[in-house]
């Protein structure tokens, strides 16, 4: 009765034992295994009615309910950010367009960011920071021509936002860091991508390597015998039916209990749990051994030496102008400093970041432990350290770290947990609303909070959203948004108000600055649509 379901133990997910196979008896006469033939149809034919209903729903099987050859991989896609059986994403293109509209009207009416609607500051361009780690994980672009691209995106949209500048008869010269404004978002990109390329080369490694163990499940049932293993002496000589009897009926030879079962533990068993613990115990050495030498290393030797560069830092700092203040960046010898000690926390994170990139695989056994260990380090070492508001270039580069590695490694458990999110959309949304201060006022980010109650709750805020997005944003957007009313268009719609958004704020007063904007959606659409 249980012989039709998965042999492997990875695909039954419920628990499902393989029945112990019984001894071997004597070569079946003709009536015998003729019966047995009937049996074996019979087992099948009830497999495939009981999974023909499911369909290609039930993972690893196909439209009529048959295995399919990628049964046995289910599991890892489950976890995976972008399974591998799908080519089109519309949760990554709808999010960007949401995010690019919100940043526009931001950059031109910044009562919306302070009052924060929608609770845009916990989501906006953070979900940017992702898509980007996403994207990157995706493009089968080398290194120099992913950086070109992103490079004409950016000389174009400086350029742009340069003759605004020229056209209002703004003084340039002594701001240029406020005529780049934006696009300093692509050129932290450019960074991230040159930093990140080690480390996507790591987890495309990571991923194929577990890849490949999985498969070979599948190929180790097939075959019968694990290779290289001899058969056992059973196999080679069965007992006869006779024996078999003689050997069923012996007083005290019951057969044992499942190995699962609580009292019937044997050696092996107890083997196995001491090596669990051996291998727990090592995985923390190992990874908090690296996490505290990182700390000691920052605090001890690297903070003391960065000190020396303060005056250094002030003279470049000078060279943009005065809208580097906007990003924290220091206007005194003091403020350096200061900055400079800011600078060891934030890179602390990442680098600790980065080891737990390397050394999770490593340890785990489970790949897709390590998104939610960079997650839950980035978001516990966020609210216990105050970071002002020139941390964000380095917080980009830690969201886009965690979401290149979700998108090769996946998150343990993600397809369940996203399913329950959605189940309970409104308990997250009442939670949140819960966890944002009453009466709180100002951009967060711009103006980070000194107590750690607050700090805490920001933060929490924010946790919440990476990881509805992380576990559950292919099932908040629907693809027929794009299949069925064809609105893809507006990828190049927000493609062309990213690029000129600020020009136009400055150089249109509104509200005719908007009627320009959303008057490109339906240029955008024809120019889809028309032949």
């Amino acid at each position: 009765p249980v012989t039709f379901l998965p042999r492997s133990s990875g695909a039954c997910r419920g628990g499902a034992r393989r029945p112990r196979a019984a001894p071997m008896a004597a070569a079946p006469s003709g009536d015998q295994a003729a019966i047995l033939a009937s049996q074996a149809d019979l087992e099948q034919q009830l497999e495939r009615a009981l999974l023909a209903p499911h369909g290609s729903s039930m993972p690893g099987y196909g439209t009529k309910g048959v295995p399919s050859k990628h049964f046995f991989d289910w599991d890892l896609e489950d976890d995976r950010l972008c399974p591998q059986s799908e080519k089109h994403f519309p949760f990554l293109d709808l999010t960007r367009i949401c995010c690019v509209w919100i940043v526009a009207i931001d950059h031109g009416n910044h009562a919306f960011g302070e009052w924060n609607p929608l609770f845009g500051q916990d989501w906006v361009l953070q979900y940017l920071f992702l898509v980007c780690g996403v994207c990157y994980g995706m493009s089968q672009k080398t290194l120099g021509a992913y950086l070109l691209r992103l490079g004409g995106y950016a000389v174009l949209g400086i350029f742009i936002n340069w003759s605004a500048w020229l056209f209002t008869r703004k003084d340039w010269r002594h701001d240029f860091f406020g005529v780049i404004f934006h696009f300093w978002f692509v050129i932290g990109l450019m960074c991230y991508a040159v930093l990140l390329a080690p480390l996507r080369t790591y987890l495309s490694r990571v991923h194929d390597r577990s890849l490949a163990v999985q498969q070979q499940g599948p190929q180790r049932e097939e075959s019968g015998d694990h290779a290289g293993e001899r058969p056992t002496p059973e196999a080679e000589h069965p007992p006869t039916a006779a024996e078999a009897t003689e050997a069923s009926d012996a007083p005290g030879d019951a057969s044992p209990a499942p190995s699962g079962d609580v009292g019937c533990q044997g050696p092996a068993a107890k083997d196995e749990q001491r090596e669990q613990r051996d291998a727990l115990t090592r995985a923390l050495v190992w990874i908090g051994g690296g996490v505290l030498g990182l700390m000691v290393l920052f605090t001890v030797v690297v903070h003391p030496l960065l000190d020396l560069t303060a005056p250094a830092l002030l003279r470049l700092v000078q060279q943009f102008g005065t809208d580097t203040s906007f990003w924290g960046l220091p206007q005194t010898t003091e403020q350096s400093y200061q900055f400079l000690t800011r600078l060891c926390t934030y890179f602390m994170l990442t680098c600790t970041n980065f080891w737990l990139l390397i050394a999770c695989p490593i340890v785990f056994k489970r790949d897709g432990l390590t998104g939610w260990a960079l997650l839950l380090n980035t978001y516990g070492h966020r609210m216990l350290f105050f970071r002002a508001n020139d941390e964000r270039p380095f917080h980009g580069l830690d969201l886009m770290t965690i979401a290149l590695t979700c998108y090769y490694l996946g998150l343990l458990h993600r397809r369940k947990l996203g399913k329950y999110i959605v189940r309970y959309w409104f308990v997250v949304l009442f939670v949140c609303g819960l966890l944002w201060p009453v009466g709180l006022h100002g951009r967060m980010d711009e103006n980070p909070p000194t107590d750690i109650s607050t700090r805490a709750r920001i933060n929490l805020l924010e946790f919440i959203f990476v990881t509805v997005w992380l576990t559950a944003g292919e099932r908040l957007v629907q693809k027929e948004i794009f299949t069925e009313d064809r609105l893809d268009f507006l990828n190049e719609w927000s493609l062309i108000v990213f690029l000129v958004h600020k020009a136009v704020h400055i150089l249109i007063a509104p509200p005719f600055n908007w009627i320009f904007l959303v008057g490109l959606i339906p240029v955008c659409y024809l120019r889809r649509n028309l032949p």
